[in-house]
């Protein structure tokens, strides 16, 4: 009786696991920054990642995995490519409307008041009240986009040594361009002093703005200087 041989075991074959590609993944990511802060910068990423990854996994033969992940990073990227066209409009029309009412404020004029309501001055729509300009200043205005204030300091006659106004004007403007010299560290500015005597005080008006837009900013700074206004 012949003896049956069993057959040899056959070697075992290591399955692969398909990898995925970096441009799938990069499909999903782009697609998902692009609900958040990305909008049409990472949308369009997105939908040329993921038909890259699709085209790559498709010839691939199998090597690639990762279909799905391409196909979500692929689908959304055309859902936010469509909201984010469909956006275009609106994000210029808030620009637009933007642009407008500042263009309003710019024209338009208001009057602003010291804190007693005795000093005043009309002053363009985009001014606002500045506090921290200076502590000694009866009134601080100024639009700190455009580099341009504008205070007003009182002085109160009783209180100064039969001081004329030509005396005091030239005593104040002396010691302003002196702190001007000191601050060295600070950026050029040009400045526009005017001393008012309002009968009890002498009212000193400062107004400046960075030398580089003095000319642009002069003219406006001489009109809102002429409407100051004291009140006894």
């Amino acid at each position: 009786m012949a003896d049956e041989t069993p057959p040899p075991p056959q070697p075992a074959v290591a399955q692969t696991v398909p990898r995925t590609p970096p441009v799938a993944i990069w499909s999903l990511i782009l697609a998902v920054l692009s609900f958040t802060c990305g909008w049409l910068f990472t949308a369009i990423p997105a939908v040329i990642c993921g038909h890259i990854a699709r085209a790559k996994i498709r010839k691939s033969g199998g090597a690639l995995g990762g279909r799905g992940i391409a196909t979500t990073g692929l689908i959304l990227g055309y859902i936010a490519l469509v909201l984010g066209i469909m956006g275009i409009p609106l994000l210029i029309s808030m620009i637009q409307s933007d642009r407008e009412r500042l263009q309003r404020l710019s024209t338009e004029r208001k009057e602003i008041a010291s804190d007693d309501g005795k000093i005043k001055v009309t002053v363009p729509g985009t001014w606002t009240k500045l506090p921290e300009l200076n502590k000694q200043a009866s009134l601080q205005v100024g639009n700190k986009s455009k580099e341009v204030y504008l205070i007003a300091i009182t002085d109160t006659k009783a209180d100064l040594d039969n001081f004329t106004l030509e005396k005091h004007h030239q005593q104040t403007r002396d010691r302003m361009l002196q702190k001007m010299k000191n601050a060295s560290g600070t950026q050029p500015v040009f400045f526009l002093h005017t001393t008012v005597d309002d009968g009890h005080h002498f009212q000193q008006i400062l107004a400046w703005t960075l030398k580089s837009r003095w000319q642009q900013q002069n003219k406006l700074l001489r009109e809102i200087t002429e409407t100051f206004r004291s009140e006894k």
